[in-house]
């Protein structure tokens, strides 16, 4: 493989890795879903924060040699796709960088389900969470309570039908 084509290799295994990192870590918070601490949880975005941020970085590296290695072949950057690239380059190099591509196709469908399913988790909660305010917000407005005048009084019940 040519100097251009091997870094484009590292560059994509690197990312597949950090692909998977990122799935790990989304798999995580589901299997936990509930579970985690405040503290916990919080480590936890930022590991996926960070996974995130070092992707796209690897991601500007992979366009800057996707450009150079068009200027190499004399085509646009924008036409050369990782498909073309495939297309373009010997049997054995090809076969390694179709399953680099078709490995990270994998892990990006599965890292958005299990995104979904993680803000689906997440809108569960909160949608709990709400439900479990309203009601004592409820409960609190029958106790009594004093007025303006500093008298008691007593408040009616209004307790709305709600499901947690």
């Amino acid at each position: 493989m040519k100097a251009s084509l091997l870094d484009l290799d590292q560059l994509l295994e690197e990312e597949v890795l950090l692909h998977e990192g990122l799935r790990d870590e989304l798999a995580f918070e589901c299997e936990k879903d509930g579970e985690l601490g405040g503290t916990e949880f919080l480590k936890l975005q930022q590991r996926k924060y960070n996974l995130v941020a070092r992707i796209e970085n690897l991601e500007t590296r992979r366009e800057n040699k996707v450009r150079e290695l068009a200027r190499e072949w004399n085509e646009t950057s924008e036409e050369l796709t990782l498909s073309r690239i495939i297309s373009k380059v010997e049997e054995d190099e090809a076969a390694v960088f179709q399953g680099r591509f078709n490995g990270l196709k994998a892990l990006v469908e599965e890292i958005r389900h299990l995104a979904k399913e993680s803000g689906q988790n997440a809108q569960a909660r909160l949608k709990a969470v709400e439900a479990t305010l309203s009601v004592v917000g409820e409960a609190a407005r029958v106790h009594p309570t004093y007025s303006d005048a500093g008298k008691i009084r007593q408040r009616p019940p209004t307790f709305k039908n709600t499901s947690a």
